[in-house]
């Protein structure tokens, strides 16, 4: 009866830690799906409200610039204190202006908030940095002024 009384906190702890193992790989696999899928806005409500905006600044030209071929959850680990975890995932993508595949590899910071986890940053850890890189517009070329009133019409050659 001894050994059982003594070995109680350990399993509470292991108890409490396996847990905190499902809520992250389900945050993450959750996360990266509904990425993966081109739903962003509701992959953003993943993230903690202070990334948020960040998020989807780096994620508005997915589905339309770059389509998502594939992901991958390579690897999710979760402190001792469970209160952060990191993640690397692969992206397999195309850029849809040349249709030209590629990879990035991203580790991603989870914090534990609430009940569950939520995403705090990402960042390019290999392959091609574009997949975070915020969309800029197309530049618009300048319009012609007209011409002053009182100058003479423009001749032709």
């Amino acid at each position: 009866m001894a050994v059982c009384i003594a070995l109680t906190p350990v399993c509470a702890c292991f108890l409490a830690n396996a847990g905190a193992d499902k809520k992250i790989n389900s945050a993450v696999m959750n996360l990266n799906e509904q990425a993966r899928w081109g739903r962003i806005a509701d992959a953003s409500a993943l993230a903690v409200p202070e990334y948020r905006e960040q998020f989807l600044l780096q994620h508005r030209h997915w589905s339309t610039d770059i389509q998502l071929a594939d992901s991958e959850v390579l690897n999710i680990q979760l402190t001792k204190d469970t209160k952060q975890a990191s993640a690397i995932v692969t992206y397999s993508w195309y850029a849809m202006k040349d249709m030209t595949l590629h990879e990035t590899t991203l580790r991603q910071l989870w914090m534990a908030q609430g009940s569950g986890y939520a995403l705090a940053s990402e960042t390019v850890v290999r392959g091609d940095p574009a997949l975070l890189a915020p969309s800029t517009p197309s530049p618009v070329p300048p319009t012609p002024a007209p011409p002053a009133p009182d100058a003479p019409p423009a001749s032709t050659p």
